[in-house]
C-alpha cells in the first residue's frame, strides 16, 4: 500500500509540474501576444499624433552659383614677332609648373633672337602662389605689369 500510495503521490506531483510548466508557457504567450498587440497600436496611432502637429513649412530658394561680376576689358593686340620683346614666365606654384614654364624659357631663347626672358618666380617670389581671390590676382597683375612685358605666359601644371 506504501508504494501505491507513493506512486499515486509521485504522479500528483509530476501532473503539478506538468499544469504549472503549461501555466507558464501560457502566461508567456500571453505576455508575448500583449506586446506584440502594445506595439502594433502604438505603430497605428503614434503617426496620428505626429501628424497633428504639421505645420506648413517655408523654403528660401538660393542660387549656389553665386553673382558673376563681368567688366569689359581690352585685349591686347598679339606681336607679330617675339624677337627683341620681352616675355614673362608666371607659375602658380603647383608641382612642376615651373618645369614647365623652364623648358618654354629654353624653347623661347632657342628658336628667338634677342628675346628677353623674365621668369617671375625669381624676381618676384611673392607671385608664385596660386591666388586665393580676386584681389589676390589683382596685386600679382600688377607686380608682373610691372615689369613691362610684351607678352605673360603662365602655367597651371600638377
Amino acid at each position: 500500500m506504501i508504494g501505491e500510495r507513493e506512486r499515486a503521490r509521485t504522479d500528483i506531483l509530476e501532473r503539478n509540474k506538468f499544469e504549472e510548466g503549461g501555466a507558464r508557457m501560457k502566461n508567456k504567450w500571453l505576455t508575448r501576444r500583449t506586446w506584440l498587440l502594445v506595439v502594433l497600436i502604438g505603430l497605428v496611432i503614434l503617426p496620428v499624433f505626429a501628424s497633428a502637429e504639421e505645420a506648413v513649412q517655408q523654403w528660401d530658394l538660393i542660387n549656389p552659383e553665386g553673382v558673376i561680376k563681368l567688366e569689359p576689358m581690352k585685349i591686347n593686340a598679339h606681336p607679330s614677332t617675339l624677337e627683341g620683346k620681352t616675355v614673362v614666365l608666371r607659375g602658380n606654384s603647383k608641382h612642376n609648373s615651373d618645369n614647365f614654364l623652364n623648358r618654354i624659357a629654353e624653347l623661347l631663347q632657342k628658336e628667338v633672337k634677342d628675346i628677353k626672358i623674365i621668369k617671375a618666380w625669381e624676381v618676384a617670389p611673392e607671385t608664385y602662389a596660386i591666388s586665393q581671390n580676386p584681389d589676390v590676382a589683382k596685386q600679382f597683375a600688377e607686380k608682373i605689369a610691372s615689369f613691362k612685358p610684351d607678352l605673360v605666359i603662365a602655367s597651371q601644371c600638377d
